[in-house]
This record gives C-alpha cells, sequence and structure tokens, in this order.
C-alpha cells in the first residue's frame, strides 16, 4: 500500500558536475526548495489552493515526488482535493507522470473512490486507459478492486473498456469478485462484464471468488447464471477451490447450489482431496458429512488420506479414519 508521508525526496542530478555547480553556487537554495516542495505536498493534502498556488509562485517544484514517488497532483487527488487538483492542472502539472508504481493521478483518484477528481482529471485529458507498471492495471481495474462502485460507472459512462485485460488476463469483474466487491460485481455485470471470463489460469470470475472465501460475490454469480462446474486450467473447479484455500462457508453453498462433489480435476483430485492436501479439517468434515467418497482415488493412485499424510495434516488425517478412512 501507499506511505502516507508528504516528506519530499529528490531524484539525483544526472551530471555530478551540474550537481557541484548547483551546491557551490546556490547552497542555501537546495535546503529553501526542499522546505518549500514539503509545504507544497502538505498544502495539497490538506486541500488548500492558494497556499499551493503561493508556494509554486516562491519556487516550489511541481513534478517534486514524496518518498512514495509521488507528485502533488497524485497526492492531491488520492486525497480527493479537487481545489488543487485544478490549480495544479492549471499551473502545468504532468497528468499521465507515475508514482514508483507506474500509477498516474487517475488511477490514485479511481483506486480511493474520488469520483469528482477522476472526472476532472478526464476533462483535463487523462488517460482512461493508461495502465500501471508492465502493463498491469487501468483505472476501471484499480475502482473495482477497491470496491469504488460510483467511480465504476463514472469510468464506465466516460468510455472505460470493461473487458480490458491486466497482464495476466484478470479482468474488471474477476477483480472485484476475488476481492468481494459484490455491489461493483453487480455494477459490471449489469453493464455487460462476461462473467464466463477466464484469466491466463483459466479460472473464471466464480472459481476466483470461491479461491478467495467471497461468499457473497459467489452467490451473486451463481444467480447471475455463473457456470458452476466451469473449470481452470488444471480441471478445477469453484468447488475445488473452495476446498482447497478457505472454510466451509462457501464449500457448503456450491454443494447447496448443486456443485459436483465427486469432479475430477485433470490429475484426478476430487474436492476431498484438495482439502486434504492444503490441511482445511473444517472443510474435509463438511465434504464428508455431504456425502463424499472418502476412499476415491487419483489418477496416482492416492486416497485423500494419502494426501493427507504426505503432508503431515494430523487433524484432517484423525478426521479421515474418525469417518472410515482406509489406507
Amino acid at each position: 500500500m501507499l506511505l502516507y508521508s508528504p516528506k519530499v525526496t529528490h531524484m539525483k542530478k544526472t551530471s555530478t558536475l551540474i550537481m557541484m555547480v548547483v551546491m557551490v553556487l546556490a547552497p542555501a537554495c537546495v535546503s529553501v526548495n526542499d522546505a518549500l516542495d514539503d509545504e507544497l505536498f502538505s498544502a495539497a493534502e490538506t486541500g488548500d489552493s492558494a497556499l499551493v498556488e503561493d508556494l509554486l509562485n516562491r519556487g516550489a517544484e511541481i513534478e517534486a515526488r514524496n518518498n512514495s514517488g509521488l507528485t502533488a497532483l497524485m497526492w492531491a487527488s488520492f486525497k480527493g482535493r479537487a481545489a488543487v487538483v485544478e490549480t495544479l492542472l492549471d499551473r502545468g502539472a504532468a497528468i499521465e507522470a507515475r508514482s514508483d508504481l507506474g500509477m498516474t493521478a487517475l488511477m490514485y483518484a479511481s483506486n480511493h473512490g474520488q469520483a469528482a477528481v477522476a472526472e476532472m482529471l478526464l476533462d483535463r485529458g487523462a488517460a482512461i486507459e493508461a495502465r500501471s507498471d508492465d502493463g498491469r492495471m487501468t483505472a476501471l481495474m484499480y475502482a473495482s478492486a477497491n470496491g469504488q462502485a460510483a467511480v465504476v460507472e463514472m469510468l464506465l459512462d466516460r468510455g472505460g473498456t470493461l473487458e480490458a485485460r491486466d497482464y495476466l488476463e484478470v479482468t474488471a469483474l474477476m477483480w472485484a469478485s476475488f476481492k468481494g466487491r459484490a455491489a461493483v460485481v453487480e455494477t459490471l455485470l449489469d453493464r455487460g462484464a462476461a462473467i464466463e471470463a477466464r484469466d491466463n489460469n483459466g479460472r473464471t470470475a466464480l472459481v476466483r471468488a470461491s479461491g478467495n472465501g467471497q461468499f457473497a460475490v459467489v452467490e451473486t454469480l451463481l444467480d447471475r447464471g455463473a457456470a458452476i462446474e466451469a473449470r481452470d486450467n488444471n480441471g478445477r473447479t469453484a468447488l475445488m477451490a473452495a476446498s482447497s484455500n478457505v472454510g466451509s462457508a462457501v464449500v457448503e453453498t456450491l454443494l447447496d447450489r448443486g456443485a459436483d462433489i465427486e469432479a475430477r480435476s485433470d490429475a484426478g483430485d476430487t474436492a476431498l482431496m484438495w482439502a486434504s492436501r492444503y490441511g482445511r479439517a473444517a472443510v474435509v468434515e463438511t465434504l464428508l458429512d455431504r456425502g463424499a467418497d472418502i476412499n476415491a482415488r487419483s489418477e496416482e493412485g492416492s486416497t485423500a488420506l494419502d494426501i493427507a499424510h504426505d503432508g503431515g495434516h494430523q487433524e484432517v488425517i484423525s478426521a479421515l479414519r474418525a469417518a472410515g478412512a482406509a489406507r
């Protein structure tokens, strides 16, 4: 996450000679300007646009960076200080400048739910489809992942690409589903998001939500028609993903909605085997209570008990033995 201190750090000069000349000719100016830049970030944080104007007139550097690599424009956008954002843009602040994370002012505003500032930035020419470092996330993806429904609506109204994908082929819907942003999931689906789109591992929004224990989103996706038996690139279903990673609530929901308890992954593993592999004792008990085949074998011939022994999961071993597992 972001570091919230506004203290400014300055980039090294490209020329040692230039830096030496500056230090020799105007040593006082370096410390004065540093202080002005620190004040600029403080004014941007509090929304004091008049002080921002005064500091710029006195020599504060408009593109100075804080210790997270943010400019004053990014900092004001993050904080939702619309008047300061307008002042900085009027004074020529670089609207597409990037922080150390490769994020623009629009991304910071979108990430933190600052809808008015985000719209102002778009009005002033901010690139709605710009991406953070390595082609990762757009403003829409940031807003979706962080549950900023109003910003999501605004970005879509302004032409944001609903099905844009990050470097792992994850869409805004997948991000919102994984992070448990049920309201945003509803919004994206209402706007036509592809519910069965898949990431680079073949996971749908439902598989991603199930694996991360997002109960409310799982129910929403199922209500909206998500395929409960959709499989990822390894043949894992939502039930298998939930059994591997989380408690029993999502597992119960999926079973109640008709998930196949004996479905097999490409390696022949059932949900019970996945739960046993990762030591999910509560899930193991739930699956056994719901009738999972305790002695089913994988393609390699392993039972859930064998898998639990291999992982040293004593609580799971005890549950399986108590239910009559044979090895």
